[in-house]
C-alpha cells in the first residue's frame, strides 16, 4: 500500500543541501512517507547518497538528459506513488510536523487542489534571514488560523503579494493531475499554477503554522534570473495575462491587483538600487528600463 505522501525532490546539484533536505524528511513525526529524488542529469549524481540510507521508503531516479526545471517538477509528480506530493526543493528543509499537519488538512479538505504552510526563511548556513519581498509577504493581511483560498478576494490577495512559497505546497494529484505546471514559464510557474487553480474554481488550503524552511542564497537559479531581470520580464507577462483572465471572469479585485502589481514594481525598484550600490550599472539599467516601460504602459 502506497504511503499517503511523497516528498519529491527535483535535484540538480549541491549534495550538502540535498542531505539536509533528506534528513528533514526522515525527522518527520510520521514515518509513513515516500521520498523520491529526481536528478535532472546534474553534475553531482547522488545515487550513492540515497543508497547509503538503505531505506525502502527512498528512491532515486536520474534523467539521461536535462529536462529543465518545470519539466522536472512535472516528472516528480508523474513518478510519485502517493496521492499527495510535496515538491521539496533540494536546498530547503521541512520542520518535523509538516507531514502530520498537512495530512490532517488533507483529511479535512480532501477536495482542495493543494495545501501549503507558513515558512521560515533561512540563509546559506541555515541562519534566519529575510528580504524586502519576504517582509511584504509576511505583512500581507491573512486570517490568523487555518483557512481556505477561493474566489476573487483570495486571488486578489495572492496576486498582490504572492505569499505562497512554492516548495511548501503539497499537491493533491487527484485534483491537479500529474503535469500541473505549465512548461511555457521558466520562473513564475508557481504563481501561474496557484492562480490557475483559483480561476478554475478550486480551493487552496493554508495551514497557519511555520512548518517549512525556505533557503535563500546567491547560488540559486532564482538569484541568477533576478540579476539579469529575466524573472521580472516573465512576471510582468504573467501579471498582464492574469489581469485579462480576471476581467473575463468578472473578478474586479483580482484584475485591479494584477494591474497595479505594486509588489512586483517595488521589487524591481529595490533590486535596481541594490545593483547600483554593488557596482552593477548594467544590471541596474536593465531593471530601470523595465520598470519605466511598465509604469508608462509600454509592453
Amino acid at each position: 500500500m502506497a504511503a499517503p505522501i511523497t516528498f519529491a525532490i527535483p535535484y540538480f546539484r549541491n549534495r550538502t543541501f540535498l542531505g539536509e533536505a533528506i534528513e528533514s524528511v526522515r525527522s518527520q513525526t510520521t514515518s509513513d512517507w515516500e521520498l523520491l529524488v529526481v536528478d535532472d542529469a546534474g553534475p553531482e549524481p547522488a545515487d550513492d547518497l540515497i543508497a547509503s540510507y538503505a531505506d525502502s521508503r527512498m528512491r532515486y531516479v536520474r534523467h539521461e538528459a536535462n529536462l529543465g526545471m518545470t519539466a522536472n517538477w512535472n516528472a516528480c509528480l508523474r513518478l510519485a506513488n502517493a496521492p499527495l506530493t510535496t515538491l521539496l526543493h533540494q536546498d530547503d528543509r521541512l520542520l518535523p510536523r509538516y507531514a502530520e499537519r498537512v495530512l490532517a488538512a488533507a483529511r479535512a479538505r480532501p477536495d482542495a487542489a493543494a495545501y501549503f504552510t507558513d515558512v521560515r526563511v533561512i540563509g546559506l548556513n541555515g541562519e534566519p534571514t529575510t528580504t524586502a519581498a519576504d517582509l511584504a509577504k509576511k505583512l500581507s493581511r491573512r486570517p490568523k488560523t487555518d483557512y481556505d483560498l477561493a474566489g476573487d478576494d483570495a486571488m486578489a490577495s495572492l496576486v498582490a503579494t504572492n505569499y505562497i512559497y512554492c516548495p511548501s505546497l503539497c499537491l493533491n494529484r487527484s485534483v491537479v493531475g500529474t503535469d500541473p505546471f505549465d512548461g511555457s514559464w521558466s520562473m513564475v510557474q508557481d504563481l501561474e499554477f496557484t492562480t490557475r487553480q483559483l480561476l478554475q474554481g478550486r480551493e487552496l488550503h493554508c495551514v497557519r503554522e511555520v512548518l517549512f524552511e525556505y533557503r535563500r542564497h546567491s547560488d540559486s537559479q532564482t538569484e541568477s534570473y533576478t540579476l539579469d531581470a529575466s524573472r521580472f520580464v516573465e512576471e510582468l507577462r504573467l501579471y498582464r495575462g492574469l489581469e485579462a483572465k480576471a476581467l473575463d471572469q468578472g473578478w474586479e479585485r483580482s484584475a485591479r491587483a494584477a494591474r497595479r502589481r505594486w509588489m512586483l514594481r517595488g521589487h524591481v525598484g529595490h533590486k535596481m538600487l541594490v545593483d547600483l550600490i554593488r557596482g552593477r550599472p548594467t544590471a541596474a539599467g536593465r531593471k530601470a528600463a523595465l520598470l519605466t516601460a511598465d509604469l508608462l504602459g509600454r509592453h
